[in-house]
């Protein structure tokens, strides 16, 4: 008698469960990755909506910074992730943004939350300074 068909059974009831939880924490991993990225890159751009006041500070209007936010969201198309929040101040030109991340598969239902602040930097208002 063969050890053949046992060593093929036992291979396939450990170590394909096993696969497929390392894919669905991967899969979840790069989501998450995914959402910090958009996040980050939306904040920054969001942020810098913003214009010069008579005394040379930047000042940002928070409707149209979360608006372009929201735009860059949108476009991103992350799988399973939402946004829940976004909140931007005028001065200094600021916005802060939290999105959560969830995963379906094997191991159940992964979730996570991602937090994000982007701001801009003073200093740079025309080309050569």
């Amino acid at each position: 008698m063969s050890l053949l068909p046992f060593l093929a059974l036992y291979i396939a009831l450990v170590f394909a469960p096993m696969a497929a939880a390392v894919r669905d924490l991967m899969v979840h991993q790069i989501r998450i990755e995914r959402t910090r990225a958009t996040l980050n890159l939306a904040l920054r751009d969001g942020a810098q909506m913003s214009t010069l006041d008579a005394d040379g500070h930047l000042v940002g209007d928070p409707a149209a910074m979360a608006a372009r936010v929201m735009e860059i969201w949108a476009d991103a198309r992350i799988p399973g992730a939402v946004l829940e929040e976004v909140t931007c101040v005028p001065a200094p030109p600021a916005c802060a943004a939290r999105a959560r991340v969830t995963t379906r598969g094997f191991l159940g239902t992964l979730s996570a939350r991602v937090m994000i602040e982007g701001t801009v930097l003073e200093g740079i208002i025309r080309e050569g300074q």
